[in-house]
């Protein structure tokens, strides 16, 4: 005698199985999202900061140096659309003198919490450095 497979055990398990693939798929894409967010942030403020310590040395003091810096941080972020929390931290180190060196460092924390389910932490900070040389030809302020 043969048994008999009762059919309307397996009704709906195909909706179950969907459900758990979508839930993957999901997974995935927030964590791809978050890892690319990380990646272009840090790109981001390595250009920045490339930016910044292109106009320090343009600056003809240590002050208007570091403004200048600071300036061209905020807005090169701006325009690429990274929100820093607190805004970024610009440290120009060197001097504007002719024939120097300056050096500038910029830290960005970047929130990351519409891809916290994936895995990331709520916010990741992104540095980036520069050294750019003083024009040893373009004479003394005036």
């Amino acid at each position: 005698m043969r048994a008999r497979v009762d059919a309307s055990r397996d009704v709906g398990s195909a909706g179950v199985e969907v459900a758990f693939a979508v839930i993957a798929l999901m997974a995935m894409l927030f964590f791809i999202v978050g890892a690319l967010r990380i990646t272009t942030a840090s790109g981001d403020v390595s250009a920045a900061a490339r930016a910044a310590a292109r106009a320090a040395a343009a600056e003809r003091s240590d002050g208007a140096a570091a403004a200048a810096a600071q300036s061209v941080a905020s807005t090169t972020l701006s325009s690429r659309g990274v929100a820093c929390q607190g805004g970024p931290a610009v440290a120009v180190s060197g001097g504007a003198a002719a024939g120097g060196v300056v050096s500038v460092s910029v830290t960005c924390t970047v929130s990351l919490a519409d891809v916290v389910l994936a895995g990331f932490p709520g916010a990741r900070t992104v540095s980036g450095h520069a050294v750019e040389y003083v024009d040893s030809l373009r004479g003394s302020g005036g």
